[in-house]
């Protein structure tokens, strides 16, 4: 079929032979796409070059699983700082990031995409009322270049990860954990300390009309590197850093909707990328080149490495590790040893130098390849290790392991010790228990290393570039008119449909962006200039 206007119109394949071969072993079931993508390729480039405002969006529609997905996307730059340099064969290239967009299904409230266009082909995540969707190129499963489609789009409810209760499959096991813990023991401490700023004891107050320093550092920087084994399979740079990007727009969602008791917005920027090619393999210089490294091994070259001048640092691999862990992580505490967010190279009791704000984690398990869901909440479980949550315990925050069915089937959390398969309520959510040992560490040592992110922040109470209202949080948010800051992407900060406001928008085009707020009585005058 072709769409209206001519541009990408599309069908999914779906034999009927499909619906009893799943794509892999983790997902059952999925459909086939195929589109015009030089049309589509067309209208990234025409994007990518866009002066005028309706020309920065890009669209693409399609139908498959019994719906209609009409997209609306434009460039995501967010998830980049100001200075973000890649670096590959000892090169520091400008990036261009143009690839990158997020956006949503036109006319569905509360939805949310997210991912990248490279040669015509979108892929990512989009996230609808029923649920979440997955779109990847068909040949990173499928060999058969006679496939009469040239990607797949497969369901959250498909992806059957049969390792989330096993014995093994997620993080290391305790007594890695106890080697490690140990050794964050015997980090030498500098004789100069910087100490650390005061900030407010009962974190950021929302609605207030300035917001104090420590409010505003919210963002942690990440250094990424990805080895030759994860490049080989990806591709090309822009497909390694399509991946980073996901994968931090996945945990950047989890941590800005967690209240770390008061502690609200933690986001997440990319401040540097490394990508080790195929053609590093061989060189001497690169620590990750060695084909067999255990997992305990990989982190240590990592945490070899100064990483001071970033919050956390992380290699991305496709390593089939032993007893299928996927990720390993320093766990950091706001005292007593080292480790975790913000930490700056030391000496331990091993005579070398080290930092210990480190991670990494893999896209293999088993002999194959784990779907992105499953990666993105390996992620997001690695780095809550470095925000300071050791494994879930207790039966207040493992529910998955309950006995009463009710609590049961809304599984298990972010930190539980194995893997999850995210299908579950709880799969992308931080427990009490996790967000009790997490706000502790934000409190002593995110103003040692977090920095402003200069992005409009939903629930701060301030209207700002994106946003049509901000009541701050669902707990303090008291206008009808307005979705409060803990609804999903896409919602959140939105003017309800069909509420009788006293909202009045205005949105000026004349030179840069500047914002005029007039606060009245349950009135907000907003006030945006463009060029």
């Amino acid at each position: 079929r072709v769409s209206q206007d001519g541009l990408h119109l599309l069908t999914s394949w779906s034999p009927l032979g499909q619906y009893g071969n799943p794509l892999n072993k983790y997902i059952r079931h999925y459909e086939g796409l195929s589109y015009n993508v030089d049309s589509l390729h067309q209208k990234h480039q025409r994007a990518k070059r866009a002066v005028s405002h309706e020309d920065q969006f890009l669209r693409l529609d399609f139908h498959a699983h019994g719906r209609h997905f009409n997209l609306r996307m434009k460039r995501d730059t967010s998830l980049f700082s100001d200075e973000f340099k890649v670096e590959t064969s000892n090169k520091v290239l400008d990036y261009d990031t143009s690839h990158i967009y997020t956006g949503h299904i036109y006319g569905e409230e509360g939805s949310f995409s997210h991912g990248s266009v490279i040669d015509g082909r979108f892929e990512g995540f989009i996230q609808t009322r029923g649920g979440t969707f997955y779109v990847e190129p068909a040949e990173r499963y499928i060999k058969d270049r006679t496939l009469p489609f040239h990607s797949v789009i497969y369901h959250e409810d498909d992806i059957n990860y049969p390792h989330k209760y096993g014995p093994q499959g997620g993080c290391a096991d305790h007594s890695v954990f106890e080697r490690m813990r140990k050794y964050q023991m015997t980090g030498v401490e500098e004789v100069t300390q910087i100490p650390q700023e005061e900030h407010a004891a009962n974190g950021p107050e929302l609605l207030r009309k300035k917001r104090t320093t420590s409010a505003e550092k919210n963002t942690c920087q990440l250094y990424i590197q990805t080895d030759h084994l994860f490049f080989k399979y990806y591709g090309t740079r822009e497909a390694v850093i399509a991946q980073i990007s996901s994968h931090v727009k996945a945990i950047d969602t989890i941590y800005q909707t967690t209240d770390f008791s008061g502690i609200r917005n933690i986001s997440f920027m990319v401040k540097r990328i490394r990508i080790n090619t195929t053609a590093d393999e061989k060189d001497p210089t690169n620590p990750f080149r060695f084909p067999n490294i255990g997992v305990e091994k990989f982190l240590e070259l990592n945490s070899e490495q100064n990483h001071d001048d970033y919050c956390l640092a992380y290699v991305f691999t496709d390593r089939d590790f032993d007893d299928g862990v996927l990720g390993l992580a320093w766990v950091g505490a706001p005292s007593g040893s080292s480790g975790g967010i913000c930490e700056k190279s030391k000496l331990y009791s091993d005579g070398k130098k080290k930092s210990l704000n480190t991670g990494i984690i893999t896209v293999q398990n088993y002999g194959s390849h784990v779907p992105p869901k499953v990666s993105h909440i390996t992620f997001a479980h690695e780095v809550g290790h470095n925000f300071g949550s050791p494994h879930d315990s207790g039966t207040e925050c493992t529910p998955g392991e309950s006995k009463n069915l009710g609590q049961k089937e809304n599984g298990n959390y972010i930190m539980y010790a194995r893997a999850t398969s995210g299908d579950k309520l709880n799969n992308n959510k931080f427990s009490l228990c996790s967000i009790r040992n997490i706000s502790q560490v934000l409190e002593k040592k995110r103003n040692n290393c977090f920095v402003e992110s200069g992005q409009p922040i939903c629930g701060n109470g301030m209207v700002e570039q994106g946003e049509e209202c901000d009541c701050g949080y669902s707990d303090q948010c008291k206008d009808e008119c307005c979705f409060d800051a803990n609804q999903p992407e896409g919602r959140k900060c939105k003017l309800k449909p069909g509420k009788q406001c006293r909202y009045l928008v205005i949105r000026i085009v004349i030179s840069d962006i500047y914002h005029f707020f007039v606060l009245e009585t349950f009135q907000i005058f907003y006030f945006e200039i463009y060029n």
